[in-house]
């Protein structure tokens, strides 16, 4: 299984980003001292999660994917929605919960409507991004969440050269564990402002390689959420939604096609690097 082996790279990652942990001692120990508290992480933020749930000995897991929209308040309250794709079945989920910041930018969050997750969560640059991992047994997730620095949002924030590489899977029965295939998508997408974008595309599908020019037609709410229509080269359509971040620099996406598990995030090339 991909994500099986994505697991085994991260750890040895981990491993080899311990040894660097000493040289950027100095740097953290500025930013503890800085002091973090329920006040450092308030307003809109976009966020991202992948990982398996369920699994137990002899039993294979399910993977899902959310990206979602979340508030924080201040004051250790938040609400949010979500779209989570769970082995290719995709829900829509509408919560609310606690977090509580502590002085180390350490902290932990609770979502107790719409659904029932625990969270273990650490604040960096400032607040500007947070990066967790779900602490409830029999779930293997972890992600980003990320500030939205946007008040209000339409088709024109979404205009530019922008570009993304993920990973994902697709299952035959939506909601089941009948997983058809594996994927992985490298795209160089450019959006004109108004809805209409274009995008170059080479795509792995179980190992067989592809490349092919695509359009796309999008729609910005006013809240930053919004949703894409991709129409390939050979006659067939794709759904996502996403959340623009970080000014419109960068978007959360999930693929909604019924058996698709694919989440990323799509970043923004500056204006002076390729924009047509």
């Amino acid at each position: 299984m991909r994500r099986r082996v994505y697991l085994a790279l991260v750890s040895g990652a981990v491993i080899g980003l311990a040894a660097m942990v000493s040289a950027g001692s100095s740097r953290n120990a500025v930013l503890a001292d800085s002091g973090c508290t329920n006040h450092s992480l308030r307003g809109p933020y976009g966020f991202a999660v992948e990982g398996q749930t369920g699994a137990s000995e002899g039993t294979e897991p399910g993977e899902i994917a959310a990206v979602g929209q979340i508030r924080f308040d201040g004051n250790g309250g938040l609400t949010g929605n979500e779209w989570e794709s769970f082995n290719g079945a995709t829900t829509t989920i509408t919560f609310s919960g606690t977090y509580t910041v502590n002085s180390d930018c350490t902290g932990r969050a609770a979502v107790h409507n719409g659904m029932t997750a625990t969270f273990r969560l650490m604040l960096v640059e400032r607040g500007q991004e947070v990066n967790i991992i779900e602490s409830d047994q029999g779930v293997v997730a972890a992600g980003q969440i990320t500030r939205q620095e946007l008040q209000r949002c339409s088709n024109a924030t979404f205009r530019g050269v922008y570009g993304f590489a993920a990973s994902g899977s697709f299952f035959a029965s939506p909601g089941t564990p009948s997983e058809l295939f594996d994927l992985a998508v490298w795209a160089r997408i450019v959006a004109d402002g108004r809805g209409h974008a274009t995008q170059q595309t080479s795509a792995s599908v179980n190992g067989a390689y592809s490349e092919a020019n695509e359009t796309a037609m999008y729609t910005v709410n006013p809240d930053c959420t919004g949703s894409a229509t991709l129409f390939h080269s050979n006659g067939t359509t794709e759904h996502v939604n996403f959340v623009i971040v970080e000014r419109g620099t960068e978007i959360k996406f999930i693929d909604v096609e019924p058996g698709a598990v694919f989440a990323g995030s799509i970043d923004k090339q500056p204006s002076d690097e390729g924009e047509d």
